[in-house]
């Protein structure tokens, strides 16, 4: 835990209502928690707001920033965009639970709250699971991987086909009541 302390809160000196709090979430912050990560270059920045009440704490974590990752499609790098947010409430009892996600419960000496691996977390939970680059979506891509994609794609799109399905779908719905099982078919005459 000693390695996360940069990542403590100190509540019991902050007066009462709101107190804001910037941590910058980088590659070193990531290296701490000795999981590898499927991104570089993390640059993400957690703004918290935590309102001190006489009973408890709450907590509004806010993640923005961009980290690099590599296109599904082409493989090349680019930055993605990533945010996220979550409110956290830290209640006083007798032993620390931390097993619900949005309600913590510490010992009533403590004086401070790590929230390294709530930030983490939020940070992991906003990589999108599908990345694709920005020029790809725009069709402004140069990338002979696409050219490549579309060359050996194993099925082409024709409109006329499309139009054709389309059309036999909508006629399944009126022509076949003889394929229907006659149980099924009075619900047919209760539509309206």
């Amino acid at each position: 835990m000693d390695k996360l302390k940069n990542y403590n809160i100190i509540f019991t000196s902050l007066p009462f209502g709101k107190s804001d709090f910037t941590f910058e979430l980088s590659q070193s912050f990531f290296e701490l928690f000795d999981i590898e990560q499927d991104f570089e270059n993390p640059n993400i920045i957690a703004t918290i707001i935590l309102e001190k009440k006489s009973t408890m704490l709450e907590l509004e974590i806010q993640l923005k920033g961009t980290i690099t990752v590599p296109c599904d499609l082409t493989g090349e790098l680019f930055e993605q965009e990533i945010s996220n947010k979550a409110e956290l409430i830290v209640k006083f009892g007798d032993e620390f639970d931390d097993t619900d996600n949005e309600i913590w419960i510490i010992p009533r000496e403590e004086y401070q709250i790590n929230i390294a691996q709530v930030l983490y977390e939020l940070a992991m939970l906003s990589v999108p699971t599908k990345r694709i680059h920005p020029d790809v979506l725009n069709g402004k891509s140069d990338s002979d991987m696409i050219e490549l994609l579309d060359q050996y794609s194993i099925y082409e799109l024709n409109e006329d086909a499309e139009e054709e399905n389309e059309d036999e779908n909508n006629n399944d719905d009126d022509d076949d009541n003889e394929d229907i099982d006659p149980r099924w078919a009075k619900l047919k005459d209760l539509k309206p």
